[in-house]
């Protein structure tokens, strides 16, 4: 999971301050996915800042609390955040890798989305047809705790094909369940 997807995600439709995000992170039960720590946190939101993506909108000072700068998204941003999702599907590294991506993809071109998308489908049902035909040509030759290790592994290639469809299926769908 992309932590500067989902920072660039969140600032898109709110300013927040990290503490916000860190909330909503947990809220979302997104910290079950992915580990967030305070300085992840603020190194991701220092680069960001750093390379124009966001910017700083007001510093708010409570009694008794430290102050809290408050984040806002740039245009500079909003282009990276397409970008980054963009790239997450064309470099595709494993399910976890695209849950930000998929989070967010309403603040991207949907047929550009479902298209690259598509690419990964093929590039994963291309992936297992290999993997079947190799296993096909050693599995006479391996002892039976290697099959149950192919088992796990060919089931969960599926299981993340069928997601991946669905996931086609809702940006095709204009991001509706059906």
């Amino acid at each position: 999971m992309s932590l500067q997807i989902f920072i660039l995600g969140v600032l898109s439709e709110d300013h927040h301050h990290p503490y916000d995000l860190k909330k909503i992170f947990k809220k979302n039960k997104m910290d079950e996915v992915s580990e967030i720590n305070d300085g992840k946190l603020y190194y991701n939101f220092d680069s960001l800042l750093k390379k124009g993506c966001i910017e700083k909108i007001e510093v708010v000072r409570d009694e008794n609390r430290p102050e809290k700068t408050v984040y806002g998204i740039t245009p500079k941003g909003k282009d990276v955040l397409k970008e980054k999702i963009y790239d997450s599907f064309t470099n595709f590294k494993g399910i976890r890798s695209i849950y930000s991506s998929v989070i967010f993809l309403k603040h991207t071109d949907l047929d550009k989305s479902a298209y690259l998308l598509e690419e990964v489908v093929v590039k994963l049902k291309e992936k297992i047809a290999h993997y079947d035909e190799v296993w096909a040509s050693i599995q006479n030759k391996t002892p039976a705790s290697v099959h149950i290790i192919q088992d796990y592994t060919h089931n969960q290639m599926r299981v993340d094909l069928e997601w991946l469809e669905k996931v086609v299926k809702f940006v095709r769908n204009g991001l509706t369940l059906e």
